[in-house]
């Protein structure tokens, strides 16, 4: 996960929840089968992909992607940068 300038370390507990909320996020807007297994188990960086998907999708915002991944409005071109570099090397989950 993007630590670039965050504000707060969070804890499992609420690096977890914040898994959780976005998966819901994503089942229900119906595109949970879309995403890989390997990113159905919750990690920091599942986190971070699950956000980024759902970010890419539409289903969340900039606002919401910094909430849910921790970050500050400063984190925020890197983590584009970072997560533009990423599909234009890899693909995305969505192509």
């Amino acid at each position: 996960m993007v630590q670039v300038g965050s504000v707060r370390t969070p804890t499992e507990e609420q690096l977890r929840e914040h898994y959780q909320r976005v998966k819901e996020i994503i089942q229900a807007e119906d595109f949970w089968e879309r995403v890989p297994e390997k990113a159905r188990e919750f990690s920091p960086e599942n986190l971070e992909n699950l956000v980024k998907y759902a970010y890419f999708a539409g289903f969340i915002d900039m606002r919401q992607v910094l909430q849910l991944l921790f970050l500050t409005k400063k984190d925020r071109a890197p983590l584009l940068q970072k997560w533009y570099e990423q599909i234009r090397e890899a693909g995305c989950w969505l192509c």
